[in-house]
Order: C-alpha cells, then structure tokens, then sequence
C-alpha cells in the first residue's frame, strides 16, 4: 500500500509536538529527521484512495487557561486532491505581558478581556513526493537536535515568507525568502535563507546552510537574493543589491550533524559562523572570530509498550560579537527578540534533562540549567551595532548568571482535555514561579 506524507507546521504547543521529539530520540521515524524545522504536521491519506478530488479537514478549536492567563485558539488544516494543502493557527489571549509565547501587541481596547490576538501559523503549499511549494506565516528552525539551535529558532516571533523544498532520496534543499518587518525608523528588513542537506534516512544526517538578513531605508525585496543557490558574499561584494554598500546584509553559515549510534543515543551538532578571522593583521589588532556551536547528547534507556525513558545533555556557546552587526538593523533579531537562540548572543548555556512518557497520555519531564549572560547580548540594545571585534572577556560586561530547574506534567485526561502543570526555580535570586493550567479542546475531522 502505498502512502504520501504531507507535512505542514505544527503548534509547538500541542502535545503532539512534544511526543514526537521525544520519539525521534529513539529513533523512531528518522528518515524524516531534517535540520530543516521546525517539526510539521505529518497527515497520511492513502495514494490508491477512489476519491481523489476529496477535501479533507481537520479543525481544533480550544481554550487554555493557566494561572492568570487565558487563551482562545483554533488550529485548522485541509488537504485537496492529496498535493494541496493549508493551515491556520490563530489565538486571543487576555494579557500578552504574561504570556511567553505571544508577539501580538496589546491594544487599548479589549473584547470580553482579551486585548491582543494574532495569527502564529497560516499558509497554502503544494507537495508531491520531491518538491514542496508554500507562502506561508510561521518561522524556520535550522539545527540539528531538539532544542539546541543558533541562528534560527521555533521560539522567535513569526514573519512572512515563501518556501521552497525539494526531496532527492538522499540530498534535501531548502530556500525561503521573506519580510521580517519595518522598524520605527523606517528601515525595510528580510531575511533570506537557503541549505542542502544528505541523510542516509536510518542514522546520518548532515547539513550546510546559509542565513542572511539585509535591510535598508524603504528598501524593497531584493530580486538578487532570489536565486537560490547565490551567496550573500558574491552578491554583496560584486554590488548585485539593489542597495549598494557593506553594510546592507549580514550573514552566518552553520554545519550540523544529527546521528543515531547503536538503538540508544542520538548525537547533535551545530557550528555557526558569523565573522571569522583569517588575516594575520585583524589577529595582530586583537579581532576574535564571531562563532556559535552547540551540541546534545540524548541517551534512551527504556523504550517499551508502556514507557520510553529519555536523558538528555547539551550545550550552547554563542559568541560575544555573534549575530551583530555594524548595521544593527541586520541583527539577527526580529520584533525585539532574537530569531535564534531565545538568550541571543553573548553567553552559554549547559544543561541536562530527564522525560518520562507513558507511551499513551503523560509526560514528565525535569530540566536543569546553568546559564551565563553578557552585556553584549542582542536581548539587549536589540538594533545597536557590536561594540567591537577584540578578544575580549568572555561573556563580556557584567555577566548575569542563573542556575534554573524547571519541571512540567502534561497528563491528557481525556481525549479533549489536557491538565498542565510548570514550575520553575532560579537558584540564586530564589524566584519561584507555578503555573497551573486546564486546556480543553474539540477536534473534528471531515471530508468533503
């Protein structure tokens, strides 16, 4: 019998979402394992099916509420004559300012106490078994392993972008071109993006790619970028742009690598560079590379009918100059916030983590980490230029550390509602905080 996946994005919410990361640390469906993210929604329909001009849909409207916050939503999906395809995941909530997963901005009035609504997914595409074809709102996430990316992240506000992907058995490529936003000063911001990856669809995959933001007064889309397999180098330095100048782009590359060794451990890894220093006088000036890395070892001591036990370690190093710019407005930021790692640049994080799924309706997990923060960071003065290229202390400035333990239970009690619990415990200012939450929801499938 023969089968057709399509994947359209999935709300990182859903519980769905997090099982399945856990399940591909066991090495369960890795043949779709890509550093191409973030995960998407895999919806299976039959290749011999007798109606082929059936429209299916799925819709999933709910309510979440935890603590003080409360959030309407609806996710819908459809598929048409098995190659077309669209989605949309839109939601309401109460206070945007308590909310950590919300780029809507609050408005003077409100709806029944809602004051800020937004659209976190929407988009049309087309796929077959080798081309994917989407324009689309969402976000990329571009790394090898879960939870562990640099420069492209499934935690940065949205943006709107086409994509296109292609599936050679063994070589993938990714491209997408989009609009991040207008800032206050007027100055027009994209980000542009494109990568190849091989996998051997059963332990390997390893992948190359390029990310480029460019940016300028009232600049518009910049046709130079369309090819996609140009270089942001090529373009800049022969002046292609449709803004001239070496201070109207910034780019990074980034290698990654995902293996699954021996039925039990999945090893991630992810090096990124920014700026690096190759000349024997920007070494005798004391300029230091701008790099990123970042790796994670998940290890799966149990895996049964009933359980799958899963622990996990990482680390995240990001450079003090990385992902700045001497244009600030090519910052690898977008709505004040970083698109990559959510602490920006400037600091490391290690830490470890331990989930617990029943294989049916809970999820346990537990989670540690040590970070540490420098002034340079791009949470803060998130359009300002670097300060400098000098080697320097590294994280740079006053460096704020925290050590936090984080602990969360996802228990579906039945097939619409969902129970949740989240604590977190920072170590050395003591701040301790529980959210308490109730989501229910009412999905339906029809086909039309």
């Amino acid at each position: 019998m023969c089968q057709l996946i399509f994947s359209q994005p999935f709300p990182q919410e859903f519980f769905n979402y997090k099982i399945q990361k856990l399940l591909f640390d066991s090495g369960d469906n890795w043949s779709s394992i890509s550093s191409f993210g973030p995960l998407r929604y895999q919806q299976m329909i039959k290749k011999n099916n007798k109606n082929q001009d059936s429209l299916y849909v799925n819709f999933r409207p709910g309510v979440l509420a935890q603590n003080n916050l409360v959030t309407v939503y609806g996710y819908s999906h459809f598929i048409y004559q098995k190659h077309f395809y669209g989605y949309l995941y839109s939601r309401i909530i109460n206070d945007p300012s308590i909310s950590s997963h919300h780029s809507g901005l609050p408005q003077e009035i409100n709806r029944l106490n809602f004051n800020s609504g937004e659209t976190d997914l929407s988009g049309i595409g087309f796929q077959n078994e080798w081309v994917t074809l989407q324009v689309c709102h969402g976000r990329e996430s571009w790394a090898a392993g879960n939870d562990v990316q640099l420069c492209l992240s499934e935690l940065s506000p949205t943006y709107d972008y086409f994509m296109i992907g292609s599936d050679y058995g063994k070589i993938r490529v990714r491209y997408i071109h989009g609009f991040l936003e207008k800032t206050e000063s007027k100055i027009n911001r994209y980000i542009t993006a494109r990568g190849i990856e091989w996998t051997n669809n059963k332990s390997v995959v390893i992948g190359l790619s390029e990310v480029a933001i460019y940016s300028g007064p009232n600049r518009f889309f910049d046709i130079s970028y369309l090819n996609p397999v140009s270089a942001h180098l090529e373009i800049e330095w022969n002046e292609r742009a449709n803004q001239l100048g070496e201070g109207m782009g910034n780019a990074v590359w980034q290698a990654s690598i995902d293996l699954f060794i021996r039925e039990k451990l999945r090893l991630s890894g992810n090096y990124l560079i920014d700026d690096f220093t190759f000349d024997d006088i920007q070494k005798k000036h004391g300029k230091e590379h701008g790099a990123a890395y970042s790796y994670r070892l998940a290890f799966v001591p149990v895996k049964s009918e009933k359980y799958l036990i899963s622990l996990s370690s990482y680390l995240i190093h990001v450079g003090t100059p990385t992902f700045r710019h001497h244009n600030g407005t090519n910052n690898f930021v977008q709505r004040g916030y970083p698109l990559g790692w959510k602490y920006g640049s400037d600091g490391s994080q290690l830490g470890g983590a331990l989930n617990i799924y029943n294989q049916s309706n809970l999820l346990v997990s537990f989670e540690l980490n040590k970070l540490e923060i420098g002034q340079e960071s791009t949470i803060d003065r998130v359009y300002e230029p670097y300060e400098d290229y000098l080697k320097g202390k590294f994280p740079s400035g006053k460096v704020e550390e925290i050590i936090e333990i984080k602990t969360s239970i996802e228990w579906l009690l039945k097939t619409n509602i969902m129970f949740q619990v989240e604590q977190q415990f920072e170590l050395y200012n003591r701040d301790y905080g529980v959210a308490i939450g109730l989501n229910i929801f009412f999905p339906f499938k029809t086909i039309i």
